[in-house]
């Protein structure tokens, strides 16, 4: 099997988590598979330190030796200017075949000129992955090794690092600050939980705002940062989330209860959401209830 190299940029040492957890992951999957080239890389030209005062040693971009497979850019932009590694990205990034940020600023993600979904703990858009970062940035990396050698690999490093890969509450839907904060999205949530097996159209939600279905689009999207629709959709996969761990309905019920028409749907938007199917959630649930319990 080739060899993938894994690069890691360092925006800044502040949590050495962000990027000693994923690179712990590679490193476990490379001594169980002979498969992986981990290195770390500096966006600048200074030494980074940790605030414990660790210096982290990492490559120059100019360092870089051959193909990068994977790119994890780890931490927060602090103020330091790192233009010359945004215009390096710009140029390369649609030659990596995988790139994932952990617990990255919205700064990075606007610098980077892609456009990505914060909206949960981990997510994935097609070679994008995303996550909040700490110990969801490992969670990352598990996903990453499980696609590359598999899912009793990836088990295997998360039982070594004491992880409970997939079954962690990381499945959570994590609604941005700018929609927690939101008045409008406050004061229709409780209403719209109690509705969510009823056709909920733009109409509808104005309505109930006394406002224009076109004023009412403009100011939430602009108070959440995302569509009424796409809003809509995250809790009704939450709910039909808690659905199934807090009940044995069956899932034709629970797709029905929280408005996500059939099977073939429910399953669809949890794949897009969770990364996991409804069934396979269920089986990870029991697994994890019986671990917890050995």
């Amino acid at each position: 099997m080739d060899r993938k190299k894994i690069a890691i940029v360092v925006m800044s040492g502040n949590l050495l988590i962000d990027f000693a957890g994923p690179a712990d992951v590679f490193h476990h999957a490379d001594m169980l598979r002979g498969i992986y080239d981990i290195v770390l890389v500096s966006p600048g030209t200074s030494p980074l330190y940790a605030f414990s005062g660790i210096e982290i040693n990492c490559l120059r971009l100019k360092d870089l030796e051959s193909s990068i497979d994977t790119l994890l850019i780890v931490g927060n932009d602090t103020g330091s200017n790192y233009q010359e590694f945004y215009d390096w990205l710009a140029v390369t990034h649609n030659h990596i075949r995988r790139i994932g940020f952990v617990g990255v600023s919205n700064s990075i993600l606007e610098r980077s000129g892609m456009k990505i979904d914060l909206n949960f703990f981990r997510s994935r858009d097609g070679q994008l992955f995303t996550s909040g970062g700490v110990s969801s940035g490992i969670d990352l990396a598990l996903a990453m090794v499980e696609e590359d050698c598999g899912r009793a690999v990836a088990a295997e490093i998360a039982r070594k690092l004491i992880f409970f890969h997939l079954n962690r509450q990381a499945y959570q839907v994590q609604f941005g600050s700018k929609v927690d904060t939101s008045p409008v999205a406050a004061l229709l949530k409780e209403w719209l939980e109690e509705h969510l097996h009823e056709s909920l159209d733009v109409r509808r939600l104005a309505e109930k705002m006394n406002m224009s279905p076109r004023n009412f689009t403009r100011v939430f999207t602009k108070q959440t940062g995302i569509s009424p629709a796409k809003y809509i959709e995250k809790l009704r996969v939450e709910a039909a989330r808690l659905h199934i761990e807090e009940s044995d309905m069956p899932f034709e019920q629970i797709a029905l209860r929280c408005g996500l028409g059939g099977l073939v749907s429910m399953r669809r938007l949890f794949l897009r959401h969770l990364m996991v199917t409804p069934s396979d959630y269920k089986r990870l649930l029991k697994l994890q209830k019986y671990e917890n319990c050995n």
